[in-house]
This record gives structure tokens, C-alpha cells and sequence, in this order.
């Protein structure tokens, strides 16, 4: 794929992930942690604002939505994505080994806090769904045009 397709794929399927962990993370911070948004001592006073929130979401997003679209590039598949389940798909199979991984210290160390755990778990599954749908119904809009 031309590199301009993969950039401009990774950018919106990026900026969909970092919105969507914008939203998924309130309603699910809310949901587990209760009126407080989170564990005491998490974020300093001036982290605790909207705009602070979304910007850096906008900016994990961009980046990770980037990082796995190239990656995913590079990977030697028989078959692609070419709808929304499939990049659905890819997404959530990349999430269970990210977060297979990411759990697998705290298990072992034992560090393991299951709110905190579980909180981190729907926030990241939220994000990388988020990013895998869009992907893929880029990937299906986009695959006859033009380069």
C-alpha cells in the first residue's frame, strides 16, 4: 500500500481511537471509580479538566493509530481487512496480547489491583475497537481509489 494511504488510514482510525478512549474512559472511570473519576492521588489538580483529557487522548490515539497501522502493514497476512468486522477483529486479537502481557506483572509480582486492572482493560478494549472499526471500513471505502 502507497505509504500516503497508510498515514492518512492511521491518522483517522488514530483520532476515532483517541476520542473513543475519551468517551469509553469517562463512562468507564465513572462507572468503577464512582463521582471521583479516579483513585485518589492519580492525577494532579491541573490534569483534572476536559481539555487536558481529550488533547491527550487525540495525541495517544494519533500515535498508537499510527504504530499499528504501519504494523499491521508489515505484517505477511494471505488475506487484509475489508470491512469493519475484520479490522474489528484485528484489533481486538492485538488487544489480548497487549493485555495478556500487561497483566501478566502485576500476577507474578504480586502488585495486582483489580479495580485499577479491570478499569485499564474496558478503557484499552474500548480504544482498540474504536481504532479496528474504523481501519477496517477505511480499508473497505478505500480500496478501489485511486492512489
Amino acid at each position: 500500500m502507497p505509504i500516503r494511504q497508510c498515514i492518512l488510514r492511521g491518522t483517522i482510525s488514530g483520532l476515532v481511537m483517541g476520542t473513543t478512549l475519551f468517551l469509553g474512559g469517562a463512562v468507564t472511570s465513572r462507572i468503577i471509580y464512582g463521582p471521583q473519576f479516579a483513585p485518589p492521588g492519580k492525577f494532579e489538580p491541573s490534569q483534572m479538566n476536559a481539555f487536558y483529557f481529550i488533547w491527550s487522548k487525540l495525541l495517544i490515539g494519533l500515535f498508537f493509530g499510527l504504530l499499528f497501522t504501519f504494523f499491521y502493514e508489515l505484517l505477511p497476512l494471505t488475506r487484509r481487512i475489508n470491512g469493519i468486522v475484520q479490522g474489528l477483529k484485528y484489533s481486538f486479537f492485538f488487544w489480548c496480547l497487549i493485555s495478556l502481557w500487561n497483566l501478566s506483572h502485576p500476577l507474578i509480582y504480586g502488585s495486582f489491583q483489580p479495580t485499577d486492572q479491570l478499569f485499564w482493560l474496558i478503557y484499552s478494549l474500548i480504544g482498540f475497537l474504536g481504532f479496528g472499526g474504523t481501519l477496517g471500513f477505511l480499508y473497505e471505502k478505500m480500496e478501489n481509489q485511486p492512489d
